[in-house]
C-alpha cells in the first residue's frame, strides 16, 4: 500500500468539503474530488474508501458538537428548577445554539438538506431518535430529583418537539439570517418552549 502523506489527504478533504456544500453530497464524484484534488483516482482509494467515509469527516465536527450539546444538556449540574427561571441560562443556551449556527451554517444545510445517498440521508430520523430518547432521560433524572415534578408527557410529544427543532434550525440556515436575528429569535422561541415545560411539568 501507498505510503500516506498528510498534505494530500487534507487536500483531498478541504476539496471534498467546498463540492459537498456547494452542491451536495449526491452531485460530487469520487473522481470529480480526485481530479480538483490533483491525485489519481486509484491513488484517492489508499486515503478514503469512499465518498461516504470523506463525508463523515467531513461533517465530524458537526457531529462533535451536537453530542456535546446532548451531552452537556443531561449533566447532573444542569438539573436544576433554575432552567425555567434563571435570564443568565437563558443567555447562555441563546450564545450557545448561535454560536453552532455560525459555526457549521453550511455544513448544517448540507446534512439537512443535501445528504440523500449518503450515510446521513435519514439523519433527521435518527436524531430526532437520540434527541427524544435524551429528553425521557433528562425528566427521569428530574423526577429524581424533584419528585414533584411531573414527567406523565406523551412520547409523541417529546419526539415532535425533537423534530421541530431541527426545523427550527434548517428554517435558520435557510434563511440565513444574521447573527443579531439570530439572537433574538432563539430568545423568543427559548421563551416560549420553556413556558411550555414549565406548565407541562407543573414546576
Amino acid at each position: 500500500m501507498q505510503t500516506q502523506k498528510d498534505n494530500i489527504r487534507d487536500k483531498i478533504l478541504e476539496v471534498a468539503r467546498n463540492e459537498f456544500l456547494e452542491k451536495g453530497y449526491k452531485m460530487v464524484s469520487m473522481r470529480y474530488i480526485a481530479k480538483q484534488s490533483e491525485v489519481g483516482l486509484s491513488n484517492i482509494y489508499n486515503y478514503f474508501r469512499n465518498k461516504d467515509e470523506i463525508l463523515r469527516e467531513v461533517l465530524n465536527p458537526l457531529m462533535q458538537a451536537l453530542d456535546h450539546i446532548m451531552e452537556e444538556h443531561n449533566k447532573p449540574e444542569h438539573l436544576s428548577l433554575e432552567v425555567f427561571n434563571s435570564e443568565q441560562l437563558l443567555q447562555e443556551h441563546i450564545f450557545l445554539f448561535t454560536d453552532l449556527i455560525e459555526n457549521y451554517k453550511k455544513e448544517l444545510h448540507l446534512i439537512l438538506y443535501n445528504a440523500h445517498g449518503s450515510c446521513y440521508e435519514n439523519f433527521r430520523e435518527e436524531y430526532t431518535n437520540h434527541h427524544t430518547q435524551m429528553g425521557y432521560e433528562y425528566l427521569n433524572k428530574m423526577k429524581e430529583k424533584f419528585p414533584a415534578v411531573n414527567i406523565q408527557i406523551s412520547e409523541f410529544f417529546i419526539h415532535t418537539m425533537s423534530s421541530a427543532w431541527l426545523s427550527v434550525i434548517g428554517e435558520i440556515v435557510s434563511h440565513d439570517l444574521p447573527k443579531p436575528e439570530m439572537e433574538q429569535f432563539f430568545g423568543e422561541y427559548m421563551t416560549f418552549c420553556t413556558a411550555g415545560w414549565k406548565q407541562l411539568m407543573k414546576v
